[in-house]
């Protein structure tokens, strides 16, 4: 991203590549692309950047479009290319959704009062992000809240790649009443809905029909929900 940020952010790095695309970078795309997929791979995610007290946490999940950016240039082979990553990325937003009553919330699932199941940002770790320790002691210090559900809303702020917006807060100005975990945000559920599809149109190019049905109809419903 530049200035102090030296290294690669997972939802930057989308709107680079854009810029990519129209400079007719393709190899550099496809680098940045398997770059993801190994940290995928890897990790079991893509962390919020390339350093690793960020493993806590991922950020808005770009790679379906990533993915879809780079098969819009090399065509549909690409996905099936890249389908154990995009699988692995959705089981990470979607752990823990199969144990979960109506009315709770684990990690980053959340399951309604009617059996819908969304996602919501959220961190691991409830402590200081090392990046901000000061900063983040200190508000968690103000806030008169119990600390460690500061500290892992701030981290939740920092996943959303929206740290930080008066979307949060609860009084809408003030940085200690940061609530992020108690959303379901309608931008995450729409980049989850989008993963679902890619995800579904990667099994059709694999040859996968019904699987890719399965997909399409986790999509539509979450699509039915967001609505």
């Amino acid at each position: 991203p530049g200035g102090r940020f030296r290294e690669i952010y997972y939802w930057d790095s989308y709107f680079t590549m854009l810029g990519l695309k129209e400079s007719g970078e393709t190899r550099m795309i496809e680098n940045m692309v398997n770059n993801f997929a190994y940290m995928i791979k890897t990790y079991g995610h893509i962390p919020n950047g390339n350093r690793s007290y960020y493993l806590g946490r991922s950020q808005p999940p770009f790679f379906a479009l990533m993915v879809e950016l780079l098969a819009e240039i090399k065509g549909d082979s690409t996905y099936a290319s890249y389908l154990p990553a995009l699988e692995k990325e959705y089981e990470f937003w979607m752990d823990g959704a199969k144990r979960l009553r109506s009315g709770q919330a684990y990690r980053r699932v959340v399951k309604l009062p009617d059996g819908t199941v969304m996602n919501r940002y959220w961190d691991d770790s409830s402590t200081a992000r090392p990046e901000s320790y000061r900063e983040d002691m200190e508000t968690a210090t103000k806030s008169g809240r119990d600390k460690k559900t500061v500290l892992r809303n701030l981290r939740a702020g920092a996943e959303s790649g929206i740290d930080f917006s008066s979307r949060w807060f609860k009084d809408g100005k003030t940085l200690a009443t940061i609530r992020v975990i108690d959303f379901v945000p309608v931008d995450l559920n729409s980049l989850l809905y989008n993963l679902e599809l890619t995800i579904a149109k990667a099994k059709q190019v694999s040859g996968k029909d019904s699987i890719a049905n399965l997909f399409r109809k986790k999509a539509d419903a979450r699509n039915a929900a967001i609505d």
